[in-house]
């Protein structure tokens, strides 16, 4: 019984990490699947992880289409994390998703190009599954041989959400200052 309560906190923990608000929860599920990874086999992890998460751009590619009537989402695709995403898209959409979904690259980005562009939802959904399994197969298998402590991987958290705030600080920052020198100019 226990173990089933555990995979369910594992499907919900996918749920959560790759739902709406995961652009807000930067290299939140890679320590997750480097602890369930010391538990379970790792093809189960990356296995239940994948189609958990597809489960999640399901409402996820619905919800993106509606929010592109607002227009700080093109100022989101304008950004430089985008750029080699929006270029990709252009040429091989499904790649492109598919990249997005193993690398480092925003998913984030694939999915507003998806729903902005109306990409088939089926192909959408195939290609982050394709490209998760392997990744959340990678990184549980790097957990079941690594077997990181609970606080090493509560670093590896801290340390990730620091860096993605100090980023998103610094081009705030930089916006800003750009910003001030047209209004001197003027």
């Amino acid at each position: 019984m226990t173990e089933l309560v555990s995979l369910g906190l594992f499907v919900l923990l996918s749920l959560a990490c790759h739902g709406p608000l995961s652009p807000f929860l930067p290299a939140t599920f890679e320590p997750i699947l480097l602890l369930y990874g010391q538990r379970y086999a790792p093809v189960l992890v990356a296995l239940l992880g994948g189609f958990t998460s597809v489960a999640a751009e399901y409402p996820n590619y619905y919800l993106y289409r509606r929010l592109l009537s607002c227009d700080s989402l093109s100022r989101v695709m304008r950004s430089n994390a985008a750029g080699p995403v929006t270029a990709l898209f252009g040429q091989h959409p499904f790649l492109a998703i598919w990249t997005c979904a193993w690398s480092p690259l925003p998913d984030w980005s694939a999915r507003i190009l998806a729903a902005h562009s109306q990409y088939p939802v089926r192909q959408y959904l195939s290609a982050f599954l394709l490209g998760r399994i392997p990744k959340f197969w990678l990184i549980a298998q790097v957990g079941f041989y690594w077997m990181p402590g609970k606080w090493t991987v509560a670093s590896i958290v801290a340390a990730s959400t620091l860096l993605t705030f100090v980023g998103v600080l610094r081009r705030r920052l930089r916006a800003g200052t750009r910003a001030d020198s047209r209004f001197a100019a003027l």
